[in-house]
């Protein structure tokens, strides 16, 4: 498939990526587990399950940020991987510590297997880290904080009422999460023209 590149000159490198993925895009931000958040109707059950996994994720998708900043040549994409990396720490694991807690007690007493999807995951991120291209590792880690940012913007306004599910959105919708969660636009035109 060749990609299109929009004529408006006011779109951003970034909005013309996703706009070329669209449709990847938008199953994203409409898949049946974010559905069913927004109608209130998600087993908790499910939402823990998806919690754990999750967290087992953070842990590789934390690997590939520290390597990406080692990759990276320019001080404003370093700083952007290192903030990445601190919200992620620093903000985002705590936060699902704090909900997994209301359910699960400790997960290091508990101990949280880990799924085959979860697996194949973790492997790919292993693989990517290792792969010493910013252009590889930036494809593979801006849609994650940049979709969840997406679909916590929406569901913010809706009336949910599970506390859970309110805590994880509003975290997605925070401040902290909002400064990165899209790459700086500079390095992601840098490295498109060096792709073309």
């Amino acid at each position: 498939m060749a990609i299109q590149h929009y004529k408006d000159s006011n779109i951003s490198f970034s909005e013309d990526l996703k706009y070329n993925n669209i449709d990847k895009w938008n199953k994203i931000l409409n898949h049946k587990f974010i559905i069913e958040i927004v109608e209130d109707i998600l087993p908790i059950v499910k939402f823990i399950f998806y919690m754990k996994q999750d967290r087992i994720f953070l842990e590789s998708f934390c690997n590939l940020v520290a390597a990406a900043s080692r990759v990276a040549v320019d001080k404003e994409t370093k700083r952007w991987f290192q903030s990445l990396m601190d919200t992620t720490t620093r903000y985002e694991m705590p936060m699902q510590n704090e909900i997994l807690l209301q359910f699960e007690g400790n997960l290091e007493l508990i101990g949280v297997s880990t799924e085959k999807t979860t697996r194949d995951y973790v492997s790919y991120l292993e693989r990517v880290s290792n792969s010493q291209d910013l252009a590889i590792i930036l494809s593979t880690i801006a849609p994650c904080p940049w979709t969840y940012y997406e679909f916590s913007e929406s569901l913010i306004k809706k009336e949910i009422k599970t506390k859970a599910f309110k805590q994880w959105i509003q975290f997605y919708s925070s401040k902290e999460i909002t400064k990165t969660s899209r790459p700086n636009e500079g390095t992601l035109k840098q490295i498109g023209q060096e792709c073309r």
